[in-house]
C-alpha cells in the first residue's frame, strides 16, 4: 500500500466522509472513493460502509489507521522537512512550547540569542503537543510548564510565577489590590485549558489547588485570546504572571490572585546528546532571564 493511499484512509475516518477527506485533502470526492475502492482491492479489506446513503469508515478502516499512526506520524514529518527545506530553512533551531509561554518568556530569549549569534539563526517555533515533539526528536529544545519527568528527557527549571487576574479597567473589582479566591465566585473566568497530553502541568495545578480549575467558563490556548475576552468584558482571565511582561495586557487591570501557588515554567531537551550552539545559547539566554 502506497503511504498516500494511507493518507486518505487516514483523512477519511479522521474527518467521517467522502466529501469531508476530499476538502481536508484538497482533492475531488471521487478521487477520494476510488483511492478508497483501490485500496479496498489491494488488502481484501472492507474499509467504506454506507449509512442511509453516506459513505463512512467501517471498524477496520478505523483500526488500520490506528495502527498506522506512527507511518502517518513519520509522513507529516518528512513533508514538513521537505516545505522547510524548500525554503532554505533546514539547517534550523526548532523549539516547541506551549502559547502562553510563547507570548511571555520565549520572545525576549530568541530575541537576544539572534544578537549572540549575529542575526544568523533560523527559528522555527510550534505550539502544543511539547512532549510529543520531544520524544520524535523534532525540536532541539522546548519550553512547558512542567515538569516531563520521562526518562531520556531533562528538565530545566527556568522560573516561577504566582497566578494573576487581568481585567477590564472598568470591572467592579478592579479597584482592589489583589483578588481573593472569594471574589472570583460569581465572575466569568477565562483560562488555558489542559493540552490533553502533558503528564504534569504546574499551571493546571496552580489552578487545582487555588480550587479554580472547576470554575473555568471559557477556555482558550492563546494568551492573547484570553487578554482580548477580558478586554471586551467577557471576564475575568486567570493566567501566569509571566505574561505582564508581553505587552498584551497594555490597558488593561492586573490584580495577584491572593495566597496563589506558584506555576513553574521548564525548558526541556533530550538527554545525552549535547545542544547544538543555537539551542545552547537560547537556553542560557532564558536562564539567565530567570536569575
Amino acid at each position: 500500500m502506497k503511504l498516500n493511499a494511507l493518507h486518505v484512509i487516514n483523512a477519511f475516518v479522521r474527518l467521517g466522509g467522502t466529501g469531508e477527506a476530499a476538502q481536508g485533502l484538497g482533492i475531488s470526492q471521487s478521487a477520494v472513493i476510488k483511492s478508497l475502492h483501490q485500496t479496498e482491492q489491494e488488502l481484501d479489506l472492507s474499509l467504506v460502509a454506507t449509512v442511509q446513503g453516506r459513505l463512512t469508515p467501517t471498524p477496520e478502516a478505523i483500526e488500520l489507521t490506528r495502527l498506522a499512526r506512527p507511518a502517518l506520524g513519520s509522513l507529516r514529518r518528512a513533508l514538513h522537512e521537505a516545505d522547510m527545506i524548500r525554503v532554505g530553512m533546514a539547517d534550523r533551531l526548532r523549539i516547541a512550547t506551549v502559547p502562553g509561554l510563547a507570548h511571555s518568556i520565549l520572545p525576549p530569549a530568541i530575541a537576544s540569542a539572534r544578537l549572540a549569534l549575529a542575526d544568523s539563526a533560523a527559528v522555527e517555533v510550534v505550539f502544543d503537543h511539547v512532549r510529543d515533539h520531544l520524544v520524535a526528536d523534532d525540536v532541539d529544545l522546548a519550553i512547558s510548564y512542567g515538569p516531563m519527568a520521562i526518562d531520556g528527557l531533562l528538565d530545566v527549571e527556568l522560573r516561577r510565577s504566582s497566578l494573576v487576574c487581568v481585567l477590564g479597567q472598568e470591572h467592579a473589582l478592579a479597584n482592589r489590590e489583589a483578588l481573593a479566591r472569594a471574589d472570583l465566585d460569581r465572575q466569568r473566568l477565562i483560562s488555558y485549558g489542559p493540552d490533553g497530553v502533558s503528564r504534569s502541568d504546574s499551571f493546571q495545578a496552580a489552578l487545582a489547588q487555588s480550587g479554580l480549575a472547576d470554575r473555568i467558563a471559557i477556555t482558550v490556548r492563546h494568551t492573547d485570546t484570553a487578554c482580548h475576552l477580558a478586554r471586551e468584558g467577557v471576564g475575568i482571565a486567570v493566567v501566569d504572571g509571566f505574561v505582564i511582561s508581553s505587552g498584551l495586557t497594555e490597558g488593561l487591570a492586573i490584580r495577584p490572585l491572593a495566597a496563589s501557588p506558584l506555576v513553574t515554567a521548564y525548558a526541556h531537551h533530550r538527554d545525552g546528546a549535547p545542544l547544538d550552539r543555537a539551542a545552547r545559547i537560547l537556553l542560557d539566554r532564558l536562564a539567565e532571564a530567570a536569575a
